[in-house]
């Protein structure tokens, strides 16, 4: 059986080392120029890499990373990057911790169509009480009740997927 090796480039910021944003060099000062993801997504695509990975928090977390992390919101960007780019993957980040099953089906659903199929999630639960708290709770819920909610999150999110048939709409004037 043949074996192949599937490449994504990982856009966090304007790099993923804490300080990266501190160099000479960096795109600092581009973190909410749209330009600056649509370039990298078709440097990826050039490169013939499979996907970009646009990840997403809901916090600044400054234990986590000193530098510039999130800003613009990632199903909004990669749906602008889908129209910049023609075959490369477009994967983001979805807290099942704060989405509702619905509004994820929906907004990665668009985000499938206006990319002619090239969607992506990364389901997770997050990691820190900060987002939590930017969500009107005081922590995280424990770990076992995180992944049980993400199991059953995948699972209705699925369902509301193929609860739409491809005849479901009715051109008939």
């Amino acid at each position: 059986m043949a074996r192949t090796l599937h490449l994504g480039a990982f856009l966090h910021g304007v790099g993923h080392h804490s300080a990266a944003w501190r160099h000479p060099e960096s795109a600092a000062e581009r973190l909410g120029d749209i330009a600056f993801f649509e370039e990298s997504a078709r440097v990826a695509e050039k490169g013939l890499l499979d996907a970009v990975f646009f990840a997403d928090g809901h916090s600044v977390n400054r234990t986590y990373t000193a530098g510039t992390t999130w800003f613009l919101e990632p199903i909004t960007a990669l749906s602008a990057m889908a129209r910049a780019t023609s075959h490369i993957g477009l994967v983001t980040t979805v807290s099942s911790s704060f989405w509702t099953p619905f509004h994820a089906a929906r907004m990665l659903a668009s985000l499938d169509h206006i990319s002619g199929g090239r969607a992506g999630a990364n389901i997770v639960t997050s990691m820190f009480d900060a987002e939590a708290r930017n969500h009107g709770f005081d922590a995280l819920p424990a770990h076992a009740e995180r992944y049980a909610r993400a199991a059953e999150f995948v699972e209705a999110l699925t369902a509301l997927w193929d609860s739409w048939g491809e005849d479901a709409l009715l051109v008939d004037r």
